[in-house]
């Protein structure tokens, strides 16, 4: 066992440059050990590393799961934490300094950001958002190098803090359902597409809106890079406000699906009472929803309805959606092959199709 004295030595340490560290004091930081999960302050912080306030005594080289947060309970959103790898490197009277242990094309900038990270007294949530941005950017420079400078701009310069984080969720979801994905190390997306989703993409405020937009960059990667055709799709979801999805998805998941012709899927018409619909919709503003019905009809993702004159409430509202409504939502969750694979079995939660000729 290496001594405490021995290992603090910094003289027996290869010389290198330092990045620079700040204190950061509602930043915490959680770890397993045997008693459970335990929460530990943060002395300070770099690109390179933390020191954590703790009493453990990590062996050195000795590798620790930290999750990084602003002090509390564990958080559950994804956005307010980053979980990093770390090995043990010092101790100190106080704690014990950390190295981070990122990829190589982590690139890490807390201090020379343009994300402006300039009080001395850092705020947590700024700390995670570049790390978040950091490891966005590494992920999307893997499946599209050529987009590199344009994709970088867009993340550090060229949207504000708020579009920032809806695209770095939209890239770390994508990120996350691609180990899932065959030949995922080999895929790769036209740039073009990939601006254009994540442009478009970072203007979603819910988190299930960004997961959709996850899955439409998922199913946007090929094997060639060079595949365009989800653009289209990109201009149907872009047009989409939440209640508009909220229907959407509620029409592809609830009705039953069945193969016509070549390889075709079609849905049976299916209608839902007026209850049902606010309740799907989320509003009673049935002059709103008729007019949200027509909107995704006149897009083509919902089967035409017989419209409402004055916009008079009815029993019912039709929300049959056509077979393009249903490719979409097959391509907002990731799916690239032939739609009738994916709405197949229960797997994704709908009925098992059957066969009309």
């Amino acid at each position: 066992m290496t001594s405490m004295n021995s290992w603090s030595d910094k003289s027996s340490l290869p010389p290198r440059k330092r990045a620079e560290r700040r204190p950061v004091p509602e930043l915490a930081a959680y770890h397993w050990s045997g008693a459970g999960l335990r929460q530990e302050g943060v002395k300070d912080i770099s690109s390179t590393g933390v020191y954590l306030l703790t009493k453990e005594r990590w062996l050195p080289g000795e590798m620790i799961s930290v999750t990084l947060q602003r002090k509390g309970p564990p958080e559950q959103i994804s956005d307010r934490r980053i979980t990093l790898k770390t090995t043990a490197v010092r101790w100190g009277e106080d704690g014990v300094a950390l190295s981070f242990v990122l990829p190589n094309d982590l690139d890490v900038r807390l201090w020379d950001s343009p994300l402006k990270l300039t009080s001395e007294h850092t705020e947590p949530e700024d700390i995670l958002r570049e790390f978040r941005v950091a490891e966005a950017l590494a992920f999307l420079n893997r499946i599209c190098p050529s987009a590199v400078e344009e994709v970088r701009h867009l993340l550090r310069e060229g949207l504000s803090n708020y579009r920032v984080a809806a695209a770095v969720e939209i890239a770390l979801r994508a990120e996350e359902g691609f180990v899932a994905l065959p030949e995922s190390e080999n895929l790769r997306i036209a740039p073009r597409l990939l601006v254009r989703i994540l442009e478009d993409g970072s203007w979603a405020e819910a988190d299930w809106i960004q997961q959709l937009w996850a899955g439409l960059l998922m199913s946007s990667c090929t094997v060639e890079g060079r595949d365009e055709s989800n653009l289209a799709f990109v201009d149907l979801l872009s047009q989409l406000t939440h209640i508009h999805v909220r229907i959407f998805v509620a029409a592809c998941t609830r009705t039953t699906k069945f193969v016509s012709g070549v390889g075709r899927i079609s849905s049976r018409p299916f209608a839902c009472t007026t209850e049902e619909i606010m309740k799907i919709t989320g509003s009673r503003d049935l002059i709103r929803i008729e007019r949200d019905l027509a909107h995704l009809a006149d897009l083509g993702l919902l089967e035409e309805r017989v419209k409402s004159r004055f916009f008079m409430a009815v029993d019912e509202a039709s929300i049959t959606p056509t077979p393009m409504g249903l490719q979409l939502y097959a391509r907002c969750r990731g799916h690239r092959g032939p739609s009738q694979d994916f709405y197949r079995g229960e797997s994704v939660g709908i009925p098992v199709f059957s066969k009309e000729s």
